[in-house]
């Protein structure tokens, strides 16, 4: 059995940019497989809602916290989701949110399986005004452990909850690879309680899973409070928003249904992260227009 904690996930997605994965046709061609469900005119995506993930920009965090939150601030950002306070304590961070009048629904954390440590960590996301704590990644060789992780979910959840905070999943691709005769997404959608655990979705990797996202709210109607939207170029690697395949019009016309909330903007190779943010930022409040 294999689990990887956060550390091993920013390994494999530099490995995933570096490489520029090759994407199925039937991937790519998940533009049009949403055309039998009619969800409504268009995606409603207010203003107030449209975020982005800070892995997006970490080089810029590493080198200017302040600068960074500053320049997302001007582009337009109302919200911010962290990977990592770079030195800062909460309190710092929270201040500097407050000064640039931003906010930061979530974090991408590790779930402590201690309870003092999880108590820490959920006291440090009510500090920052975060009602989310999302764990980014986990990869195993086996059923058994999606189980043991849905239980160790709920547990999170149900503690969070007395603090007032909610505990969530993101997903990737692999994911949804069958195992032993069943995707483990499905087991945790199905084996964690809905009314303790969300799931962010990542759509950019559920694409590229060659799963369909109207798939996934149609099982789990409202499960789906956060969405990470990013682009995908015609060979399946990272793009800009605005300038790949898939057809974020058509997905995000069900967000209402599916339950999202929060629009997080994201790349996961970094080669122009002004610009990403940026053009992010445009291409949802075009399409939230």
């Amino acid at each position: 059995m294999r689990e990887f904690t956060n550390n091993g996930r920013r390994a494999f997605l530099r490995g995933a940019g570096a490489a520029a994965l090759a994407v199925g046709a039937s991937t790519v061609g998940a533009r049009t497989a949403f055309a039998g469900a009619e969800w409504g005119h268009g995606p409603h995506i207010p203003r107030s809602r449209i975020g982005i993930q800070l892995y997006t920009m970490r080089d810029m965090m590493s080198e200017s916290v302040s600068e960074t939150l500053s320049y997302l601030a001007e582009v337009g950002y109302s919200e911010v989701e962290f990977a990592g306070l770079y030195d800062h304590t909460p309190e710092q961070a929270r201040d500097l949110l407050r000064e640039l009048r931003l906010r930061s629904p979530a974090a991408h954390e590790d779930i402590p399986t201690e309870r003092d440590e999880l108590e820490q960590l959920l006291d440090r996301a009510r500090t920052l005004g975060q009602r989310w704590v999302v764990l980014p990644w986990f990869s195993a060789d086996d059923l058994a452990s999606y189980h043991r992780l849905a239980e160790r979910l709920n547990w999170a959840g149900d503690l969070a909850r007395r603090h007032g905070v909610r505990i969530g999943y993101h997903n990737h691709a692999h994911e949804f690879e069958t195992l032993e005769g069943k995707r483990p997404y499905d087991v945790l959608l199905e084996e964690t309680d809905r009314h303790l655990v969300d799931f962010e979705v990542d759509l950019y990797w559920v694409i590229k899973a060659g799963v369909d996202p109207l798939e996934l709210f149609e099982r789990a109607p409202r499960r789906f409070p956060l969405a990470h939207i990013k682009g995908m170029a015609q060979d399946g690697s990272f793009a800009d928003l605005g300038e790949g395949v898939i057809d974020y019009e058509r997905i995000l016309a069900a967000g209402k249904h599916a339950g999202i909330r929060h629009f997080l903007v994201e790349r996961d190779d970094q080669p122009h992260p002004r610009e990403t943010a940026r053009e992010g930022y445009r291409y949802l409040r075009r399409l939230g227009c």
